[in-house]
């Protein structure tokens, strides 16, 4: 069956031009993320995937760490795909279970559902969205529990430049005592083929983030990342990273203003199997953490 063609926004009328799909709102940093935002975790996390179908699998999750409440935890996981239907399920010793329903509408429209039940009280919530991928835009909508509603957009103006908001409201926070939440975030994203540069302003908060990553080689990217909190300038951080891949493995450090290096070593061991190695030192509050990480696939 062939794809529907997209809708034709007003730009693209107007300007008389092709422009490309920006992707997501919350995707715009995409590429500062894997600089800045690395998975470290402490102690020992085996993971381990297998699918008994071509539609059907399950995972077995096992993070031993040094913690004062807890010494480990565990995660079973059942997943299903087929055709437009997507399901995901995962369900912990600590009293979690998450669930999420994926369904891919047409080519243009997804439509989940995603749930969760917690053992910690009013931490239980339930939402359902719906992206629609146009042809020069990206529209976002969710509704949910806690009485919560958001929406995003994001729309090409040229083919490297785009400008989108995000907004979101929760009506009953899960704090006893929280009055209503609400954020309002304008961002822009300018990307080419050697460079992604982002930023986005809180107009709610009051904190602007801006990061600009540069490939240097095909293997080697750097960042910055800027944080500035504009109704507490002390609160305002600044960090620089940089993404290096060989064929022993890929490495991601950072290192932020406020005193905290991390970093990550991933390898890929064969193709059943893989390491990963974290390492987190936060000077400012004296602390460190690190792990080791196995991933097999059966």
């Amino acid at each position: 069956m062939e794809s529907e063609p997209s809708q034709r926004s007003f730009l693209q009328k107007f300007f008389g031009t092709n422009l490309p799909n920006p992707g997501k709102f919350e995707d715009m940093s995409n590429e500062a993320n894997k600089i800045f935002l690395l998975d470290t975790f402490e102690g020992v996390r085996i993971d381990w995937q297998r699918p008994l179908s071509n539609a059907f699998g399950v995972s077995h999750l096992l993070h031993l760490q040094p913690a004062a409440d807890t010494y480990g935890t565990y995660h079973f996981g059942a997943n299903f795909a087929e055709n437009q239907h997507l399901v995901l399920s995962r369900t912990g010793t600590n009293g979690n279970v998450d669930a999420r329903y994926i369904m891919t509408a047409t080519p243009n429209l997804t439509v989940s559902c995603q749930s969760q039940l917690s053992a910690t009280p009013h931490q239980s919530m339930a939402v359902v969205g719906a992206d629609y991928k146009g042809s020069d835009y990206f529209a976002q909508f969710k509704f949910g529990s806690m009485a919560q509603y958001g929406f995003s957009y994001l729309q090409s103006v040229t083919r490297n430049l785009s400008l989108g908001l995000d907004f979101l409201y929760i009506g009953r926070p899960p704090y006893p005592g929280v009055p209503p939440i609400a954020h309002l975030t304008g961002g822009l994203r300018y990307a080419t083929e050697r460079l992604a540069l982002s930023s986005s302003l809180n107009l709610s908060q009051g904190q602007l983030k801006t990061n600009y990553v540069q490939r240097v080689k095909d293997n080697l990217n750097f960042g910055t990342e800027l944080l500035i909190d504009l109704a507490n300038g002390k609160d305002s951080t600044c960090s620089l990273g940089y993404e290096y891949s060989t064929q022993q493995g890929a490495f991601k450090s950072n290192l932020t203003t406020d005193g905290k290096v991390t970093s990550v070593f991933e390898k890929q061991l064969n193709e059943m199997s893989s390491l990963s190695l974290a390492f987190e030192c936060d000077h400012g509050k004296k602390a460190v953490k690190y792990g080791i990480g196995f991933q097999f696939m059966q």
